[in-house]
């Protein structure tokens, strides 16, 4: 093999390896900045999260010990809400559903996925998104609804009543 073959071998890998190991990188980054922030967060209002988990723009940790939840929507920009689950009295998985007969699969579509937080003291409900056919950062709806609950159960089991 001449140097000419070689060194165009070479340019063709790395032509096309750059964007991939650029796409990879930068969302490696960015996932690091989230995991950052939703620990400054915890730091600053001196909590311990014992789970934490990051879904496309959203982000949750929980304090098992002070029964409370760190909920970091980084859709423009990064806000947050910590939850005393002290005051939560009821947790729900809401789905709004787009009936089969409109699709190809006649299986009845997810085109909104959330899980409801009702507080019992001050009448407040908070909405964590887990899907939303709207956006473009979500994947498949069917592995939202999992993930989605997977927290209503961890949620359930730490309600202080």
């Amino acid at each position: 093999m001449d140097k000419s073959s070689l060194l165009i071998g070479i340019f063709l890998f790395a032509a096309f390896m750059f964007p991939i190991f650029y796409v990879l990188i930068k969302q490696h980054s960015k996932e690091r900045k989230r995991r950052n922030f939703l620990k400054k967060i915890a730091t600053e209002h001196k909590l311990n999260l014992d789970k934490s988990e990051s879904y496309g723009h959203l982000s949750l940790g929980l304090d098992t010990t002070a029964k409370k939840l760190v909920i970091v929507d980084f859709k423009e920009v990064a806000d947050y809400d910590i939850i005393d689950l002290k005051e939560v009295g009821e947790i729900k998985i809401l789905k709004k559903l787009l009936p089969g007969s409109y699709s190809k699969t006649k299986k009845d579509k997810i085109i909104h996925l959330s899980l409801s937080l009702e507080n019992h003291k001050a009448s407040k409900i908070t909405e964590i998104t887990f899907y939303d056919e709207d956006d473009e950062d979500d994947t498949d709806a069917d592995i939202r609804l999992n993930q989605a609950k997977q927290w209503d159960d961890i949620l359930h089991k730490n309600l202080a009543f």
